[in-house]
């Protein structure tokens, strides 16, 4: 089958999982064997038996129809199979009353974010909390949960085998045999088990000892030999691409749809990568037991320099194999991380000969080089290409080596086990990369770049940049990638179109720079990225088609972030400021709506203090003529770094931290944007909308009401105004009403401004999830009133129009499960409600920032647990309920007595009640 097809099939499967969930399911497998064609014979085979069709779903029906599979749609002679159909639509009603959805609907979603909408979107990967009865979720935006359980992951069917490895094979590697038959024995033994069934090694030593060479010819070596069903490789020297690379995994795998909205959120990934990686399965017949039908796996954990960067995700369970590369010596100690290792020494003699000789083609006398050169694999590599460009013999290099004295102490020949700042000071001095021809001003950009993957598009430019000598051409260009390649100072996948350079050649290149010539080559690499950085304008934002894009670019963003401190006191001119102080908010704002909430602090505040500093010299500075035009530049720069600031806030629950800074981003836009701008700029009327949001979260009621009301006014002043795209502060402004009593007003201001959006988008429209706020609301306001018939038919379109754009697995959705629970079990249909409940507390499930949700959820579940009978459940799950309730609120009763629907619906926040 190809990979294409298996897609097509685990998507299809992902569609099926998720309608299983609204209507019962017929099974229908064949009695009779089918006759299969083979060249000029034929044979019969039971293609699908009752335990292949089997779906494990609990609302499942099965029949075997005696006919063979070619038949098996034809059911009009089954009485069984008819009944089944004909009262499918009644089994669905009263299952769960969601008759009206549509399965196409049921797709995680084409639009779950729409650019003009909603202010923030993300997902809070962060741990801030405060106890405060307003915490719970945001308004500004949404999180995706972890969507499946592990019986559901097993259910996949992954697209093995599956040979992940990054690293082109070293075709001139050599040495090491010892490492890889420790490898082996460690490895393929069934004695070297850990406690949760991995087996864990880490190859430990210094940069440029070729820790990453030996772990990719290992992994190149396992899949020649067919060893393991699947080979991942995951970078980690930051987080994020630790993140990223387990996600990826799940993607690779076919677990998830690369397109579907899941698929961006890496909590979502990367906990299907670990349910699989814990129960790999082959098919989706197998069971826990079934050990020698489970898949067998490796996983590269590459640059794990900081043992600390695995606390979320170690350990990895299940029956597979990890390889941990690193500097640190603790990784390979087992009370750390691994369990078991090595320090990987320099290349012994006949090992470095073998490599010299091998890499230059020559035959001689080569142990005096590699002795010269302290047996390290990186620099054994670039003397090499020194020797076969400059047509030396071994006598002849090491004749002109000996003429420079300071190598033999920098390299420290008496010290086979150098450090590694003495290996980076080693290399500084020689002489490839200081009699660069061609290469030098290109190796010099590259040295701010993330070094794993460079890709080629982001080099190639015909601007001024202000490193003179950058090869902006393209002959100039292909000059310069061909001296770096022949000294072996970069590698490059010509498949991919992308570069890699070693960390230390980079540390090198910088170490060799003066002031002036650094502040360049830095400026050259930060307008290299914010050339290619899909900036998106400020606004009610939400443009997920650039996360891709923002997704290869982010870890040079990442490094120039890293080493740029320091050059903001390098006086850099003031375009690339601007340019590192917008290119750092931006993407600080991509980070944060992909999840990552707490991380993308750093970048947000990076930019707004850069460009305060860069205000303040500005400011003393004799102004020049453009200086007035920079001023405005830093001025949106510090506001929107407020504003985004404060969307963190509400992401991570802090509603002090969220009414500080957008109290600033709205005094900010109600300095600049005066009368005479208010009929263009938007921002001033979003800042009043943000800001009552902030006075909400803080229970401020009738502050938060005034500045929704005052945003619409604002808003009504704009040229081009359309009250659809302000939707929020409509929403918001009838759950204020809602909140303080108010029924009639919030009933009258969300029909108003749903109407507006049915105007624009249609009725139950796919555009955004604001509609579904909208109809949640509604069905709030409807039960408040008493009409509880109501009520229940706008939390069925809830649920309809957010299973449609934000997906199953969103917290929004929970929030609809819950109230959909409450009118079941009113109706004392408990079986559906509790039905609901759970749905909603596997959306939640242990999340910081989701436990008020969740003692609501587990609130509500004791009532329908008592209402089927089940009153040991029932006190289990309220006790559970009460626990939660007393760490949110220091101050909670020590029983459950007096408490109610309306003091868990208190501890969450006003948009999720």
């Amino acid at each position: 089958m190809k990979l294409d097809d298996i897609r097509r099939l685990t998507k299809s499967s992902m569609d099926f999982d998720q309608a299983a969930a609204l209507c019962p399911i017929l099974t229908v497998c064949e009695k009779q064997e089918t006759k299969i064609r083979h060249g000029l014979t034929s044979k019969k085979f039971m293609l699908v038996d009752m335990k292949f069709a089997m779906t494990g779903n609990k609302d499942e029906t099965s029949i075997e129809l005696d006919v063979n599979h070619k038949h098996l749609c034809n059911v009009s002679n089954n009485t069984d199979a008819l009944e089944f159909i004909e009262s499918g639509d009644e089994a669905v009603s009263a299952k769960d009353q969601w008759s009206e959805i549509d399965p196409n609907e049921l797709q995680t979603g084409r639009n779950a974010y729409d650019s003009g909408e909603s202010t923030s979107n993300p997902t809070s990967g962060g741990d801030l909390f405060t106890p405060l009865a307003t915490v719970g979720t945001s308004d500004l935006g949404f999180e995706t949960i972890p969507p499946v359980s592990e019986d559901k992951v097993a259910r996949g069917i992954p697209a093995l085998p599956v040979y992940s490895i990054p690293v082109v094979r070293n075709r001139d590697f050599c040495g090491r045999s010892e490492i890889f038959e420790r490898l082996d024995d460690f490895f393929l033994s069934k004695q070297q088990e850990d406690g949760n069934g991995s087996k864990s090694f880490a190859i430990c030593g210094q940069g440029g000892i070729g820790k990453t060479q030996v772990a990719a010819e290992y992994a190149h070596r396992c899949r020649e030999r067919n060893l393991f069903d699947a080979i991942f490789w995951v970078l980690a020297d930051e987080p994020s691409k630790l993140a990223d690379g387990l996600g990826r995994i799940s993607m690779d795998l076919g677990l998830i749809d690369e397109d579907s909205i899941d698929a961006r959120d890496q909590v979502i990934t990367g906990n299907l990568t670990k349910g699989w990686l814990s129960n790999p399965v082959k098919d989706s017949d197998i069971n826990d037991e079934e050990v020698d039908k489970q898949a067998t796996w490796l996983l590269v954990i590459d640059n794990m320099d900081d043992v600390k960067i695995l606390d979320d995700f170690w350990p990895l369970d299940g029956p597979g194999c990890i390889l941990i590369t690193s500097r640190d010596p603790l990784a390979k100690d087992s009370t750390v991380l691994a369990r078991s290792g090595i320090d990987l020494e320099p290349l012994n003699s006949r090992e470095a000969s073998q490599m010299l000789e091998k890499l230059t083609n020559k035959k001689g006398d080569s142990d005096a080089v590699g002795e010269r050169l302290g047996g390290l694999p990186l620099a054994i590599a670039q003397m090499a290409s020194i020797i076969v460009r400059n047509h030396f013999t071994f006598a002849e290099f090491v004749e002109a080596w000996d003429e420079k004295e300071t190598h033999k102490e920098l390299l420290g020949l008496d010290e086979r086990r150098m450090s590694v700042d003495l290996y980076g000071k080693s290399l500084s001095t020689v002489w490839a990369i200081e009699d660069l021809r061609h290469g030098r001003a290109l190796l010099d950009t590259l040295a701010f770049l993330d070094p794993d993957s460079i890709q080629e598009r982001l080099l190639r430019t015909s601007q001024l940049l202000p490193l003179e000598k950058y090869p902006a051409s393209f002959s100039r260009y292909h000059k310069s990638r061909t001296e770096l390649l022949q000294t072996s100072l970069i590698t490059r996948d010509s498949t991919e179109q992308k570069i890699a350079v070693h960390r230390l050649v980079q540390t090198v290149a910088i170490s060799k720079m003066n002031p002036p010539h650094l502040t360049k080559a830095y400026s050259t690499a930060l307008h290299l990225v914010f050339s290619a950085w899909p900036f998106e304008a400020f606004g009610w934002r939400h443009d997920v088609a650039r996360w891709r894009r923002c997704e290869d670019l982010f870890p040079h963003v990442l490094r120039l972030k890293h080493l740029g401190i320091d050059q903001m006191e390098s006086h850099m001119a003031q375009d690339s400021n601007l340019e590192y102080c917008k290119l750092m908010n931006d993407a600080g704002w991509y980070h944060h709506e992909t999840g990552h909430s707490v991380d993308s602090m750093p970048l947000i505040e990076a930019a707004r203090s850069a460009a305060l500093s860069l205000q303040s010299s500005i400011q003393v500075e004799v102004l020049g003529s453009d200086s007035s035009l920079v001023t405005k530049q830093l001025d949106s720069v510090i506001a929107e770094a407020h504003h985004n600031l404060g969307c963190i806030g509400t992401e991570t629950n802090n509603p002090e931290f969220t009414l500080t800074h957008f109290k600033r981003f709205n005094q900010l836009m109600r300095g600049e944007i005066d009368d005479s701008k208010q009929r263009e700029d938007a921002r001033l009327a979003i800042s009043w909308n943000e800001l009552g949001n902030a006075y909400m979260m803080n229970k401020m009621w009738p502050e938060g009401e005034r500045c929704f009301k005052q945003c619409l006014e604002t808003a009504r002043l704009l040229k081009d105004y359309n009250p659809a795209e302000f939707s929020f502060p409509f929403v918001n402004l009838g759950l204020a009403y809602w909140i303080t009593g108010r029924f009639n007003d919030a009933a009258e201001t969300m029909l108003k401004g749903l109407r507006y959006r049915e105007a624009a988008y249609g009725r139950d429209d796919r555009q955004s999830f604001i509609t579904g706020r909208f109809l949640f609301g509604l069905g709030n306001v409807k039960a408040s009133q008493g009409k509880l018939d109501e009520s229940f038919v706008y939390h069925q379109r809830a649920l309809r129009q957010f299973l449609s754009t934000i997906g199953k697995n969103h917290h929004r959705t929970g929030d609809v499960h819950v109230r959909m629970a409450d009118h079941h079990a009113r109706l004392e249909q408990f079986g559906v409600a509790r039905d609901h409940i759970d749905e909603a507390l596997r959306i939640f499930q242990d999340r910081v920032v989701y436990q008020p949700e969740k003692a609501r959820a587990l609130f509500r579940k004791s009532e329908i647990l008592r209402g089927q009978g089940h009153l040991q459940e029932a006190h289990e799950s309220q006790k559970e309920s009460l626990r939660l309730y007393h760490d949110i609120l220091s101050a909670a009763p020590k029983t459950s007595e007096g408490l109610s629907h309306a003091d868990y619906d208190d501890l969450v926040a006003f948009w999720s009640r």
